[in-house]
């Protein structure tokens, strides 16, 4: 039993490694220029939203976004928040060139640059490596560093948060560079 507790505390200290280094895949991205591609695109000066719609796809260095919606919210120093909607949303993004992709999906993206927040939200789901977090939301901190996912066992629902870690996975030993 210890045994098993040791290896899940190992397997989550290694999902967290693998969190903070997507957040350096955020930051080499993000010197990449934006390409999007849509059916259409409707600025909105007055309320300062862009809004992409049909087959969207957005993509800016390792990161594509690919939705049926994307607002882009602009305020006085850029974009402050990007909401993906489909079914589902997607993120897929490359961490390290040495480690396999993240994949992300929800029926909601949301980042809030002025609360450094990434929100999956609505059947929100994590993957690499064959490893699976999933759950009603998912809440990633890119200055912290932190992930809390939540069912929906307080709204009155009875999906809770779901950890799959492959047996291949529970082998390897996190590194602590």
């Amino acid at each position: 039993m210890n045994s098993s507790v040791g290896i899940a505390t190992r397997w989550l200290s290694a999902w967290l490694l693998i969190v903070a280094a997507h957040a350096s895949a955020l930051d080499s991205d993000r010197e990449q220029p934006i390409q999007i591609e849509a059916d259409e695109a409707v600025r909105d000066e007055m309320v300062g939203e862009t809004r992409y719609e049909g087959n969207v796809v957005l993509t800016q260095g390792s990161l594509r976004i690919t939705a049926d919606r994307i607002a882009i919210r602009h305020d006085a120093k850029g974009a402050d928040a990007i909401l993906a909607t489909g079914q589902p949303a997607r993120l897929v993004q490359q961490p390290a060139p040495e480690q396999a992709p993240v994949e992300a999906s929800a029926q909601r993206i949301e980042y809030r640059r002025s609360e450094d927040l990434v929100r999956l939200i609505d059947d929100a789901k994590i993957k690499q490596n064959g490893s699976i977090l999933s759950g009603d939301s998912i809440d990633y901190i890119v200055s912290k560093r932190t992930v809390k996912a939540a069912g929906n066992g307080s709204s009155g629902g009875d999906r809770r948060v779901e950890v799959v870690i492959p047996p291949e996975n529970l082998r390897t030993e996190p590194s602590n560079d």
